[in-house]
């Protein structure tokens, strides 16, 4: 348990993180608010220090139960040639990987109205900012990630090339969550942006829900046709459902009997 949670690493990371996203939030906001000035953010707050290492334990077990499962698919050669790449390429190769997996672990999660009922548990925030990437329920988020590392673990890419994909994932879902109103032109087709993961968040309407499921390379939304991205943010967000405001309220709710079935997307 020790090597999953670290509490003072944690508070560290947070401090660190928020000596970066409250500035910025401040000086190129989309809404004119700090993270502490909304609803729930106690429970996002929560989230932070305990979710990820739940979801640390849950997706260690899932992948040792799937790698004994599906061992057979290792095949060295492949393995060989790719970790003899440089590491550069190994690094990108790695995330097309992941992303792929990711991508339809996400989508399945908005489609599949089990898998909705814990992955509403993130969408239920109508606030974005840097603190709300961290409202995750761990069930939802070990099957989302556990679709994007078990191929990249079965390619056998090296361990340096898959901290630096861990890394580089996180630190980008906490970006692209924030409260800051940056465009970037033509790389937002390239590398998922703070504009282009708003929209994922949207409820608007539904022509414009179930769109932008990656969480790093948009063109992979466009190649399966859920690319979504006008010149303008999103101007409401969260669910169409009831969703507590605290901690372990969000952590109950999937498996509170339901009156039909969940929809499978805000709108």
């Amino acid at each position: 348990m020790d090597q999953l949670w670290h509490p003072a690493r944690l508070a560290i990371g947070f401090v660190v993180l928020a000596a970066i996203f409250v500035p910025l939030e401040s000086l190129f906001p989309i809404v004119r608010r700090q993270f502490w000035q909304r609803r729930g953010v106690w429970a996002d707050v929560i989230h932070f220090f305990i979710t990820g290492a739940i979801r640390k334990l849950l997706v260690l077990f899932a992948l040792v139960m799937l790698v004994y499962w599906l061992g057979f698919l290792v095949y060295p050669p492949l393995q060989r040639a790719l970790t003899a790449l440089p590491w550069w390429l190994q690094f990108v190769l790695a995330n097309v990987v992941f992303d792929l997996g990711a991508y339809w672990g996400h989508r399945w999660a908005h489609t599949v109205p089990l898998l909705w009922r814990f992955h509403a548990v993130h969408h239920s925030s109508e606030h974005l900012d840097w603190v709300a990437a961290s409202r995750l329920h761990p069930f939802d988020q070990t099957f989302i990630r556990v679709c994007g590392i078990l191929p990249v673990y079965l390619l056998g890419f090296t361990k340096e090339t898959f901290g630096a994909l861990i890394v580089f994932e996180g630190l980008l879902a906490i970006f692209i969550h924030a409260n800051v109103k940056w465009r970037f032109g033509w790389l937002e087709w390239l590398v998922a942006t703070p504009a282009f993961h708003h929209w994922h968040h949207a409820n608007e309407s539904p022509e414009t829900s179930n769109k932008n499921f990656s969480g790093l390379l948009p063109w992979v939304d466009w190649i399966f046709g859920t690319f979504y991205l006008p010149a303008k943010f999103p101007v409401k967000y969260g669910i169409n459902a009831r969703m507590p405001d605290g901690y372990l309220g969000q952590l109950a709710e999937p498996f509170k009997p339901k009156a039909g079935p969940t929809p499978p997307a805000a709108g």
